[in-house]
């Protein structure tokens, strides 16, 4: 609770018991912010609030009607005052714990993942992101890989609260090109890599590498720049903060290197170098891509003042994340890798990576599908990708966003004119004769939903088990079950 001559300039001490920008959650004596959104202006609510109890509206355009007996603020932004006003309701929650912000077109979720999980053998940490939020054992979903200003200060406060001292997030191009960590204090930002993605929401690749950017001028020359070398952006980051820098990689010459790299199906080995030393690691990540998320939490970790054991004890020790790089060994000698697998670029890599590590006469086998109403030119791509490196494709849904399934799989399966392709329009069933197609040395790659556990439509989504749950499942009916009727 908070008096309104508390947040705002005004004389009136009336008692302010929540803040809203969704007039769907507005209770007696609150604020409501009018906030203009992509799709959604709030101005257009200010009725519905007043109706569920808010006694002041912040506005930044001329309403309809004034209520004798409500309070009216006209800012120029709503979205600043938003930020400005939450951030003082909840007390500056992110002034008292470290702040870890992740962006970057791949590898955020995996990163701030590993952050929280090697943090939190030491301290109470938390995670805010693609996946979840999590902290002390709780585990929410969020509304957004960044989730909206007043979630994420409320959010905060409530950690702050339960006594977190470390939280990674997040920080999505979107998230941060809309205002919605401008009211964070972080302590450190990490670059995992930028490619050309989102064009569709932010029109050009500069665009969208300023709003990338906006994360690393955020930091105060006390904080920490966890930069990555080999990437092509690295100096327009580099140039673009005061914070203390460190650099990792693995082809330029950086603070924190990987050499000598060794990829298998279960683990990496190579030598990790930083502060002058050289330690030769086994880590349970898998594919190059991983082993730049793991020099990421290094610099992390380093930035932390974390020594040398306790950053090597974290790197061997990385736990695995649910649908990234997600490992299912059976007993029947062949393997399942669950992945998002969001960009055609993620899709090469881990092409290129099976390629590299399978065994003997083993066959690639990949589910893959394509979202509708958008990434068309992903199909085409992904068609020829697959027809280049694998050798047995099964075509399937995603998120067909209203969609004929048959249409989209088509649309790639053209470009599929080497190998052998088949399109099941269910992802249970494809995923279920993936399963019993498979033999001794084959991988099977399993791409697209990753942790998702629903399937989108042209409006709203339907509930989807899961993929690691499918293949469980699966395996259970086609291998176990009959073991086990056979002894009776």
């Amino acid at each position: 609770m908070k008096r309104l001559n508390e947040l705002f300039d005004t004389d009136n001490d009336m008692k302010i018991y929540s803040i809203h920008s969704d007039s769907r959650y507005v209770k007696p004596y609150s604020i409501f912010f009018c906030i203009e959104g992509l799709s959604v202006d709030g101005h257009r609510y200010v009725e519905d609030a007043v109706f569920q109890g808010a006694k002041v509206i912040v506005h930044s355009k001329d309403l309809n009607y004034y209520h004798d007996k409500i309070i009216y603020f006209r800012v120029e932004n709503t979205l600043v005052e938003l930020n400005r006003v939450s951030n003082l309701f909840y007390d500056y929650p992110s002034n008292k714990m470290k702040i870890i912000g992740v962006t970057g077109s791949s590898g955020k979720t995996v990163v701030a993942s590993m952050i929280k999980d090697a943090m939190a053998k030491y301290c109470s940490s938390g995670y805010i992101g693609t996946i979840s939020l999590e902290y002390n054992g709780r585990k929410e979903e969020c509304p957004y890989t960044t989730p909206e200003a007043l979630y994420l200060q409320r959010k905060l406060f409530e950690m702050n609260r339960a006594g977190v001292k470390v939280v990674a997030m997040e920080a999505s191009s979107h998230g941060l090109a809309l205002g919605r960590v401008d009211g964070i204090n972080f302590n450190i930002a990490v670059m995992t890599n930028i490619g050309a993605e989102h064009l569709d929401f932010h029109g050009t690749k500069e665009q969208y590498v300023l709003a990338k950017q906006k994360l690393f001028e955020m930091i105060k020359p006390t904080g920490w720049a966890i930069l990555n070398s080999d990437d092509l952006n690295f100096m327009t980051l580099k140039n673009n903060t005061q914070g203390r820098i460190l650099t990792y990689g693995i082809e330029i010459e950086s603070d924190i290197m990987a050499k000598n790299i060794q990829l298998h199906l279960d683990h990496s080995e190579f030598d990790i170098s930083f502060k002058g030393n050289t330690f030769h690691v086994n880590s349970p990540v898998i594919a190059m891509f991983n082993i730049y998320n793991v020099l990421a939490l290094t610099g992390v970790l380093i930035a932390m003042g974390c020594d040398d054991k306790m950053v090597i004890d974290a790197v061997e020790n990385v736990k695995p994340i649910e649908g990234r790089m997600e490992l299912i060994q059976t007993e029947q000698q062949f393997a399942v890798i669950i992945d998002y697998c969001q960009h055609i670029s993620n899709y090469e890599a881990i092409f290129e990576y099976v390629d590299g590590v399978r065994q003997g006469h083993g066959r690639i086998i990949a589910v893959l599908g394509a979202p509708g109403k958008r990434n068309y030119k992903l199909r085409k791509e992904l068609g020829q990708l697959a027809n280049r490196y694998l050798d047995h494709v099964i075509l399937t849904q995603l998120d067909d966003r209203g969609e004929d399934v048959y249409e989209i799989c088509k649309t790639i399966q053209k470009e599929i004119v080497d190998i052998n392709s088949v399109i099941i329009e269910s992802r249970q069933i494809a995923i279920e004769q993936a399963i019993e197609i498979a033999c001794k040395d084959d991988i099977i790659l399993i791409l697209g939903k990753g942790h998702e556990k629903f399937i989108s439509l042209d409006v709203g989504q339907v509930d989807y088990p899961g993929d690691s749950q499918i293949v469980k499942e699966a395996l259970e009916r086609i291998y176990y079950k009959g073991e086990d009727e056979d002894e009776l």
